[in-house]
């Protein structure tokens, strides 16, 4: 069974705004599943261990790592304090005023993070409209901007290719984004599972996608060593390991270093072929990947997928509905708790 020998499985988990409702809480269910199953298999559960990977445009690598050796944030800081001042009319009145009616808009198909869904409208209204009247003379007014915070919320962009394809080469460290928010912070590998467990139903969406985030911090949790540090040494004699990638949507972001906010699909997709090969030419660790599109539209994407897990001796699983997810899950559970201990 899995616990015949050291079991390191990483969950990198699609939580961009596409995965909202029904979405997010199927695979939630599911996942807790997985962990069940290959839990009950094994007599010494002590051997496996479990990480969450939550990813969207960005991963949340937890504001505890802010001064690790490997990262490059900012403190904190804000912005300076700016007067401007101009000659101004005061408002003394108004005139010719009259009610401006706007019809309602109704509810209409739109795209948000690559998938159609039912944007809603506005009700009608009614909005009185007026012309001012100012005094004659204008007077200096002033006002300030500024003061404001920008601050680190835990989330990490990419270093510049191919440095983002690898995982490796840390003296170049890995960029913090300020001033925005990103997904639950990751889990490293531990064997308590109510930890994970609280991680995983913690789960909320946010964002859009970028799947060679998740790709490259699934990589990173399961080698040992900087950045994360829980994993073991793999190979022969080693830990298993095992990266379970889901996600609904095509890459919709890309990388305009260190951030991901643009939006060249094609160069997204080639990064997550590059990585996946890189992953799959990592034979210290010889991590299987199993990958899900779940509910997805999109062969181009299914494809990458499929050649992200075959690379790699995994398995690419299809789920077209919420019962195909929990049967993908099943199948991975399977063909991890199958393996028996060859060493």
């Amino acid at each position: 069974s899995a616990g015949d020998v050291a079991t390191e499985i990483a969950f990198v988990l699609d939580t961009t705004d596409s995965m909202e409702g029904d979405r997010i809480a199927t695979l939630k269910t599911a996942t807790n599943t997985v962990i069940d199953e290959i839990t009950r298999r094994t007599s010494r559960p002590e051997l496996i261990k479990f990480g969450v990977v939550p990813f969207a445009q960005y991963v949340n690598v937890g504001m505890s790592n802010r001064t690790a050796p490997w990262i490059d944030v900012r403190s904190d800081y804000q912005t300076p304090e700016v007067t401007t001042c101009e000659m101004q009319y005061e408002k003394i009145g108004e005139k010719n005023c009259r009610d401006v009616s706007y019809p309602a808009v109704p509810s209409a198909p739109c795209m948000r993070d690559g998938r159609r869904r039912t944007c809603p409208g506005s009700p009608a209204k009614t909005e009185r409209l007026c012309e001012s009247i100012n005094s004659p003379t204008a007077k200096n007014v002033c006002s300030k901007t500024g003061k404001d915070w920008v601050r680190w919320n835990g989330c990490v962009g990419s270093r510049n290719f191919p440095l983002n394809t690898i995982d490796g080469s840390y003296g170049t460290k890995i960029p913090g984004i300020m001033n925005i928010t990103c997904a639950t912070p990751l889990l490293d590998l531990t064997t308590n599972l109510s930890t994970v467990r609280s991680t995983i139903n913690a789960l909320t969406t946010e964002g859009e996608t970028y799947i060679p985030a998740g790709l490259i911090w699934g990589w990173r949790m399961l080698s040992p060593g900087a950045p994360l540090a829980a994993a073991a040494p793999g190979g022969p004699g080693g830990a298993r390991k095992y990266m379970i990638l889901v996600t609904d949507g095509l890459n919709t972001k890309s990388p305009n270093y260190p951030g991901h906010e643009n939006s060249d699909s094609a160069l997204a997709d080639q990064l997550t072929k590059t990585t996946c090969n890189n992953i799959a030419g990592d034979t210290a660790n010889a991590i299987k990947v199993f990958t899900i599109a779940f509910e997805m539209d999109g062969l181009d994407s299914k494809t990458i997928l499929q050649e992200c897990a075959r690379r790699t001796g995994g398995q690419f699983f299809d789920a077209t509905d919420a019962a195909k997810l929990k049967e993908a899950f099943s199948d991975i559970s399977d063909a991890i708790a199958s393996v028996k201990l060859t060493q």
